[in-house]
């Protein structure tokens, strides 16, 4: 057994997953939270915190920061979501106690300089306005937004324009305050690491006494249906279909995995084929899942010239109802349980996504499932359980449709919806 899980006195959580004969670790210092934790009049102020741990400390300024590593081959970096905050480092074994230290430095002692923060809010002005002119990025931003509308969940993981503004270091510090503490903590870290080692350097560098974790907000309530088209002068309309579905910890994440993999997984997969291949409409499609700890969604992704818009959509409909009609044929299940099973022990050579997995796991979980039971759990999914998902998840009451570009609202609502 190379996952081992140890508890500290603070409420830290450390975890590991011990991969031999690999010289390489990824360690994350994962941050149970994200822009959902987030009062509307503060939106983005997660990520912002991620930014600005990063311009300097007590004893180094932003370039030492990133030479620390860099120097020995290693990087560090962090991200954002919806529901955590990450930050993570890969390097070589022998120099992991080095970069625990300069983890430690940055989420401990961060300078949080007026300068600093003037300077970061004008970087993620930059980087909204960069997503902004990215519609084939921004149209899932204005998706989620019209899904859950009235929910934390909708609101963009950047933040706004204005909210963006409007931050001030005593309401950065505030919320730093809040939110890390020991109980929301988890160290994770994959690859040539001793979870003794990590225990020790955990307890070493970050000696927090027991603080309060912060309790989870409510739950989004399941959404209409939402059409809506934003205007934008393009070459292609960006559009997104999707439905909410379920939270990470539910069963049937499975066999809506399964589902995805046979309509979006490569280019031999049913949505490719139909829309791209055989009609000719776009060049990009696709489809996924994203699973919160109570919620999420799924949904299909494509740019097309606008005159193809309407006909690629009734496509998919087609698709998504043949799904909720027709039970796949054996040698299709075969397919899909392979390339699952593939993609995971493929994903698995990188010691990052180990790493991402376990801690995500153990924030939306508390468990830890191996690889082996992955595969078995996947062996068990059938064509049944492809077809219940599918008339549980594609409910025509529950659709939301965000098109970005010239496509009129006017043309996506004469749509027949009811034919799915």
């Amino acid at each position: 057994m190379n996952y081992h899980k140890t508890v500290l006195p603070s409420g830290i959580r450390v975890i590991s997953e011990r991969v031999p004969a690999v010289n390489s670790v990824s360690v994350g210092i994962w941050v149970h939270v994200g822009s959902r934790d987030e009062p509307a009049g503060v939106s983005g102020i997660s990520h912002f915190i991620e930014h600005m741990l990063f311009k300097g400390t007590d004893k180094r300024s932003a370039l030492e920061i990133a030479r620390a590593l860099e120097s020995l081959g290693g990087s560090i970096n962090a991200f954002t979501s919806r529901e955590y905050t990450c930050y993570y480092v890969r390097i070589l074994g022998n120099h992991l106690a080095r970069a625990m230290e300069v983890l430690s430095d940055i989420i401990n002692h961060p300078s949080m300089a007026s300068p600093d923060l003037r300077k970061e809010r004008q970087v993620i002005l930059e980087e909204i306005k960069d997503t902004i002119d990215s519609p084939s990025e921004y149209v899932h931003d204005l998706f989620v937004e019209k899904m859950w509308a009235s929910h934390p969940l909708g609101q963009p993981i950047l933040g706004t324009a204005d909210t963006v503004k409007s931050m001030r270091r005593p309401a950065v510090l505030d919320f730093l305050a809040a939110h890390y503490t020991s109980p929301n903590i988890v160290m994770a870290g994959t690859g040539g690491v001793s979870h003794q080692a990590l225990v020790e350097i955990t307890k070493k560098y970050f000696p927090w006494p027991n603080g309060n974790a912060i309790e989870d907000g409510a739950s989004p309530h399941m959404p209409g249906r939402h059409i809506a088209a934003v205007n934008k002068r393009s070459k292609q309309s960006h559009v997104c279909l999707g439905f909410p579905s379920f939270g990470f910890s539910d069963a049937r994440r499975y066999a809506l995995g399964a589902l995805n993999t046979y309509l979006s997984s490569g280019m031999s997969a049913r949505l490719f084929q139909k829309v791209r291949e055989e009609a000719g409409y776009c060049y990009n499609i696709y489809s996924y899942q994203e699973l919160f700890r109570d919620s999420g969604f799924f949904c299909v992704y494509f740019g097309a010239d606008t005159k193809y818009v309407i006909s690629a959509l009734r496509i998919i409909m087609k698709e998504l109802r043949r799904l909720k009609e027709t039970l796949l044929g054996r040698a299709e299940m075969a397919k899909i349980k392979e390339q699952m099973k593939g993609s995971l022990m493929l994903s698995q050579e990188s010691m990052y996504n180990r790493m991402n997995r376990i801690a995500q796991q153990e924030l939306l979980l508390e468990s830890y499932i191996d690889l082996e039971r992955h595969s078995r759990i996947i062996d068990t999914i059938t064509s049944r359980h492809i077809r219940d998902i599918a008339n549980q998840i594609f409910n025509r009451d529950r659709l939301t449709v965000c098109s970005l570009g010239p496509t009129r609202l006017m043309d996506l609502q004469h749509i027949r919806w009811s034919a799915l």
